[in-house]
């Protein structure tokens, strides 16, 4: 599983940047739970998945309406260091056996967590309020949405041991 973290200095970058930033961390949320529903046998978790899935488009629907709001002409390329702020891992995740999909919601849950604590470090730099309050807003479903999976698993007989208890989150 990818360790590396980002190195990027969050008080350095702008509202527009750290909401396309943000909004690469959902699409790739998204994308990653489409392929989870697709590899899974098991019906709730597929049900499951595919609500993620739009969940998460529909905060990425959120924070680029935003973006275009805020820098209707702005076009980003984000580096491997931005994109490391808000991901763990490969974009696409191998879930077509028991050991791999065990590994992918390891991945898909330290995403989470990733893009959670970006949101919540961003949010004292944010200078608009819609921007503060996205982050904010996001921050919180991203520690819900662990739960979540957690919860899920669990109940599937797939519990997942991850590094990093959501726990050690802080929400001021």
């Amino acid at each position: 599983m990818g360790k590396k973290f980002s190195t990027a200095d969050l008080s350095k970058i702008s509202d527009d940047k750290a909401l396309a930033i943000a909004a690469f961390g959902e699409s790739v949320a998204a994308y990653r739970y489409i392929v989870l529903s697709e590899k899974t046998r098991d019906p709730r978790l597929r049900d499951s998945f595919e609500q993620m899935a739009k969940d998460q488009r529909l905060q990425r629907d959120r924070l680029q309406s935003i973006l275009q709001h805020l820098a209707p002409a702005a076009g980003y390329y984000l580096s491997q260091d931005d994109k490391l702020t808000v991901c763990v891992g490969p974009r696409l995740v191998d879930a077509r056996d028991d050991a791999r999909f065990d590994e992918a919601m390891k991945l898909v849950i330290a995403s989470e967590k990733r893009s959670a604590s970006f949101y919540l470090r961003y949010t004292p730099f944010a200078q608009d309020p819609q921007v503060k309050s996205i982050f904010t807003e996001l921050a919180a479903a991203g520690i819900t949405q662990v739960q979540r999976l957690r919860l899920l698993l669990q109940e599937a007989g797939k519990p997942i041991a991850e590094p990093c208890p959501v726990t050690q989150f802080r929400m001021a």
